[in-house]
């Protein structure tokens, strides 16, 4: 067995395993970080990282669109929909209607629900069965009156300026089909909770800002978003069979020529899972959504040559591999370790590459962490946290992309019903 693990070190393959291992997060890191960078830029150039947005495309907005559609969908959310209604009441516009979908609840949320059953902004649309929440969502859609249609999950908590720091950008780019918000974690007791809170500034919110720069974001955020309504319709709206109908949405719209964007001062809290249960079963729906959505369209893109989407596609297909290397070169150094063999190549934790690869992700983290202060208060104060990040965070996703990954595609596509994780009477199920 040592022998054999010996000779599998000085194979060529091994060794293009560990550069790419090693190099893939380096190079991420850095585009992520520099795209960011002139994003960051280019709004405090324009004064609109800190200040409202594009003034004269807002009132431009307001002219167009005086009311705003917010469509909720509900299953079982007795504890959380009262507070998502008044939210989305509460948002800064001249005219809001909400639209709340019970779909099929078995709890109290009908009993919430009739508390509002003679306010004139609030319709209810009733299911006696569940139907999921792409189902759910398209009948409210198609029920708004205002093309300006705002989604939310029953438990988010948008900030009050939210949907003006979107809906301008409708004005100021027309070939803009979503706008996206930035995913905020509130009530992060624990470490894992904590660790999360870290992974939507180094992660999601520093990528989505250099995806802008690059032209096009990987996903709008299930949790928030502002659309077209016309043209989701246009689109075939959302899509009963995908796991994550967000990320399927986002890459069909951008496929049909239109942009989704991020607009990062449009804050909305969400709840994240607060134990390894909860957090395992919804990175395994996220890992599966994204295997799903490369199936549907990753062939197509290349047919057609859709050159726009390439690095969209080439970026979710060599993430999902980096996992798997990862991985399997973990495993290979465990084993060659307990037979005697000695640390075979450049290990991601203490080899040279490893050094490297820690450091870039402590300075996207720490990076991720300035963008994000004006918008999270409380996410400077988690930097003593990060070198476990890449250390013990990125494992767990990668062994959830593994786990994930190969049942997915011997699998065929299924409608979709929902997914739902509690803890303490709180939904924990939440898709960036």
């Amino acid at each position: 067995m040592r022998d054999l693990l010996l000779s599998v070190g000085a194979n060529p393959f091994y060794l293009a395993f560990t550069w790419f291992l090693a190099a893939f997060p380096v190079v991420i890191a850095a585009l992520a970080i520099n795209s960011s960078r002139v994003f960051y830029l280019d709004r405090l150039s324009r004064e609109t990282e800190n200040l409202n947005p594009h003034l004269e495309q807002l009132r431009e907005a307001q002219r167009i669109w005086p009311l705003a559609s917010i469509v909720i969908p509900a299953r079982d959310e007795e504890a959380n929909i009262e507070q998502a209604i008044a939210r989305a009441l509460q948002l800064a516009w001249p005219s809001i209607e909400v639209i709340v979908i019970n779909d099929g609840s078995t709890d109290g949320t009908d009993q919430v629900l009739q508390r509002f059953a003679d306010h004139s902004n609030v319709t209810g649309i009733e299911h006696d069965a569940p139907m999921g929440k792409s189902p759910s969502l398209n009948p409210g859609i198609a029920a708004a009156r205002s093309d300006l249609v705002m989604i939310i999950d029953a438990d988010a908590l948008p900030d009050v300026n939210a949907l003006a720091r979107m809906a301008s950008h409708f004005v100021v780019d027309h070939d803009v089909a979503a706008v996206t918000g930035n995913p905020r974690a509130v009530g992060i007791p624990n470490l894992l909770s904590k660790m999360q809170a870290i992974e939507f500034s180094s992660t999601v919110s520093t990528l989505r800002r250099g995806q802008c720069a690059w032209g096009r974001i990987n996903t709008v955020s299930g949790i928030m978003t502002l659309f077209r309504r016309s043209v989701v319709l246009d689109s075939g709206a959302f899509s009963s069979n995908q796991p994550t109908e967000d990320i399927e949405i986002t890459w069909r719209l951008h496929r049909m020529g239109f942009r989704c964007i991020y607009e990062p001062a449009a804050s909305v809290g969400m709840h994240v899972p607060l134990n390894l249960t909860q957090w395992f079963a919804q990175r395994k729906r996220w890992s599966r959504g994204l295997v799903r959505v490369l199936q549907e369209h990753g062939w197509g893109i290349i047919r057609k040559n859709e050159w726009p989407m390439y690095p969209v596609l080439l970026e979710a297909i060599l993430a999902i591999v980096w996992c798997h290397v990862l991985v399997f070169m973990t495993a290979l150094w465990a084993v060659s370790l307990a037979v005697g063999a000695g640390m075979l190549g450049n290990s991601l934790v203490i080899g040279r590459w490893g050094a490297m690869t820690i450091g870039i992700a402590l300075v996207q983290i720490l990076w991720g962490m300035h963008l994000d202060a004006h918008h999270d208060k409380g996410i400077r104060k988690l930097w003593p946290l990060a070198p476990w990040y890449p250390l013990v965070y990125w494992w767990m996703q990668a062994f959830t992309v593994v786990w994930t990954t190969v049942p997915t595609l011997l699998t065929r596509q299924e409608t979709v019903t929902w997914n739902i994780t509690r803890s303490d009477s709180t939904r924990n199920d939440r898709r960036t």
